[in-house]
């Protein structure tokens, strides 16, 4: 659910757009960018699943002015916060053995909506920025280096004869700079985690934790046993920025979620938010779902954060966000997703490297409000490039990988054939907006060089709220979702003209798989393929079985146009009237 409480009005939504086509996606008008796709109702009607009822949810009211546990905790003092307790570093108390008692200042009892009411404040107050100057030591080190420095896995949070899950922490350095205070939520009271160095393995860096002063953490991870009851695989992480990642059972780290995009691919420049501070709900015995709170701080929002983590096969995380604004934002961004496409199997750019493919998802899926499935190939362009996908009450969006074959990677270290898609169900009704797709060019794999969020058509201004719910679930390639049949493979051949006269054209080759495809296929005659483009000629389409890979393949040849510069493409296809497949749809630059 969205909604919004506006305090007061701006002028309406003003329109970068450059127009709307057939499927419900359209171009934004951005500096440097290529061009744009579309998307409008489709003209044949998809199943589609039950929309979540919508839900009015307000804030709740908010605890006046309780005294919150300090941002950090120094090891070298003996001091803890007024009201807190401090938690030793490495944490529970040994399984059998009661809980010391505590003397002094009486604890302070946590409430979410002491988060709630943090954010609230923080957003009337003037922004100061997080981050700051590490030592050189720590802030000269590479993503090799830093991938060194190791919590102590025996010093893991949390009992484990009362819990499967683990609490572990990371290092502030290299490229994180902003302290981040971790705290514990224990029996109901908040317990800070004081910093200390001696948490960690600095490994083959050579440092040790007398070569700098006392830092604050840069986030955290949580382990849970997740391919056997003896593993301890990590689950999730909260590190740099508002960015986390989530796996299920049998999966890799692999692309990242993150808490809010604000003016992201903007003229103006993206603003990036970060998670201050966390509050972890230490789980009771039997608990399979973990309970984590963030406060999140930018220049011109602020936001509380509740995540409920359950792991499984899919793990998933129910998000709620309330967000306060400082300032008006042009364009913000709900739920964002991050993933990484360097080439794949359509080779529309040139590598030199050994791998068939290089990327942590390989297409976007969207389930619209009206019903429709659609599937846009991601590319690696030359240029950025901005889709804008029309929508009112979407059903869900994700990042997937779908490509689950080893010998198409060749990679034995990434491993991308186990990496998860991420897919974002809304909760209630989000109303109207559009999901956007962001593709940077990148001339590496260590670029997270795509993005994929929601984007409400009303704009936030100075002193709005807002709520938002929905849930982020780690799949694989999307076949749960709907029991249509895919779009696989994506493969482009340019075909030069031939004679003085003639036209250059392009011809695709896009395979299906699944769903009922395999019955009908046995009938190919009256299997038929709508395939559009909004501008250019369609010629030459076959449509065959594909005994190799299962389901079918079907070619098609666009017919280059001499005066437009790009076209919009979709093909689905239908065995008399009924629709068998998602749509594929893909934008193309003459």
């Amino acid at each position: 659910m969205t909604q919004f409480v506006q305090r007061q009005i701006k002028p309406g939504f003003r329109c970068d757009f450059l127009g709307a086509v057939a499927s419900g996606l359209i171009l934004l008008a951005v500096p440097g960018m290529t061009h744009a796709q579309e998307t409008d109702p489709a003209s044949v009607n998809q199943p589609a699943e039950k929309t979540p009822a919508a839900t009015t949810t307000v804030p709740e009211q908010q605890a006046q002015d309780p005294n919150t546990a300090k941002e950090a905790a120094d090891t070298e003092s003996d001091a803890t916060p007024e009201g807190t307790v401090s938690v030793p570093p490495g944490g529970g108390a040994p399984a059998n053995q009661e809980p010391k008692k505590r003397y002094g200042s009486s604890p302070v009892m946590f409430d979410p909506a002491m988060v709630a009411d943090r954010a609230r404040r923080l957003a009337a107050e003037p922004f100061e920025t997080p981050h700051r100057e590490l030592p050189e030591k720590l802030s000269d080190l590479s993503a090799e280096e830093y991938a060194q420095i190791r919590f102590k896995s025996q010093r893991a949070f949390f009992n484990p004869s009362e819990t499967d899950f683990s609490l572990e922490l990371f290092h502030p350095g290299s490229m994180y700079d902003v302290p981040v205070a971790i705290n514990l939520v224990r029996d109901g009271e908040i317990q800070v985690i004081p910093f200390s160095t001696g948490l960690f393995d600095f490994g083959k860096t050579g440092l040790t934790g007398n070569d700098f002063s006392t830092q604050g953490y840069a986030g955290f991870r949580l382990r849970y046993p997740l391919s056997n009851v003896q593993s301890n695989d990590e689950l999730t992480r909260f590190l740099g920025a508002s960015y986390f990642r989530l796996q299920g059972q049998g999966q890799s780290i692999g692309q990242m979620a993150r808490g809010l995009a604000v003016d992201l691919a903007s003229p103006t420049g993206e603003e990036i938010p970060v998670f201050r501070e966390f509050w972890i709900v230490e789980p009771e015995k039997g608990d399979k779902t973990i309970r984590v709170y963030a406060l999140l701080d930018s220049e011109r929002v602020t936001g509380a954060y509740r995540f409920d983590i359950t792991p499984g096969a899919r793990s998933k995380a129910d998000i709620t966000a309330n967000l306060f604004f400082r300032d008006g934002v042009e364009k913000i961004g709900i739920a964002p997703l991050n993933g990484m496409f360097l080439f794949g199997e359509q080779r529309r750019r040139s590598f030199g490297d050994y791998r068939g493919e290089v990327h942590s998802s390989d297409g976007l899926l969207i389930h619209n409000g009206r019903g429709e499935w659609l599937w846009r190939p991601l590319d690696n362009p030359l240029d950025l490039q901005l889709s804008a996908f029309l929508d009112e009450n979407p059903n869900g969006f994700g990042l997937l990988q779908r490509d689950r074959n080893f010998d198409h990677y060749q990679d034995l270290d990434r491993r991308f054939e186990q990496q998860p898609g991420y897919w974002v169900t809304p909760k209630g009704s989000w109303g109207k907006g559009h999901v956007e797709l962001v593709e940077i060019p990148s001339p590496s794999e260590t670029n997270d060089n795509i993005v994929a969020y929601w984007v409400p058509e009303t704009k936030p201004a100075a002193g709005d709220e807002m709520q938002v719910e929905y849930r982020v679930t780690a799949t694989r390639d999307g076949t749960d979702l709907h029991p249509m049949a895919q779009a696989t493979d994506t493969r482009i051949m340019r075909i030069a003209p031939e004679g003085d006269d003639a036209v250059a054209s392009t011809r695709f080759v896009l395979n299906f798989a699944g769903g009922d495809l395999d019955y009908f296929s046995k009938n190919i005659g009256k299997m038929r393929a709508d395939v559009s483009a909004s501008e250019g000629e369609i010629k030459n389409i076959r449509l065959m079985e594909d005994p190799e890979n299962g389901g079918v393949r079907l070619m098609f040849d666009l017919v280059e146009s001499s005066e437009e510069a790009s076209s919009n493409l979709r093909v689905f296809l239908l065995y008399d009237d009924q629709v068998l497949s998602e749509t594929w749809t893909m934008p193309w630059v003459f």
